[in-house]
């Protein structure tokens, strides 16, 4: 048996003068890793990540490959949670 594969897609948005919108007609979706994810979290060095909620608007399967399209916000969307590091007890 081959092992299961996860793939997270992101819409794109569309910027329109000081805003950015989703797409409604023939969205575009952007690849996105959970290893960028934690990247951008090592960036906010003072925070660890708690939690990470992911609201699917969207699921392609094929052989052992799931694709999951994540929804734009307003109608879905991924939250990351953070909390604030705890200073390490000095020894």
């Amino acid at each position: 048996m081959s092992e299961e594969q996860y793939a997270f897609y992101l819409p794109v948005l569309q910027k329109e003068e000081d805003s950015f919108t989703a797409q409604t007609k023939g969205d575009k979706i952007f690849p996105v890793s959970l290893d960028k994810i934690n990247d951008l979290v090592k960036e906010l060095s003072d925070f660890q990540l708690d939690t990470i909620e992911l609201h699917i608007t969207g699921v392609a399967k094929t052989g052992s490959l799931t694709e999951l399209i994540i929804g734009a916000e307003g109608q879905a969307g991924m939250k990351l949670i953070l909390n604030k590091k705890q200073q390490e007890e000095e020894q």
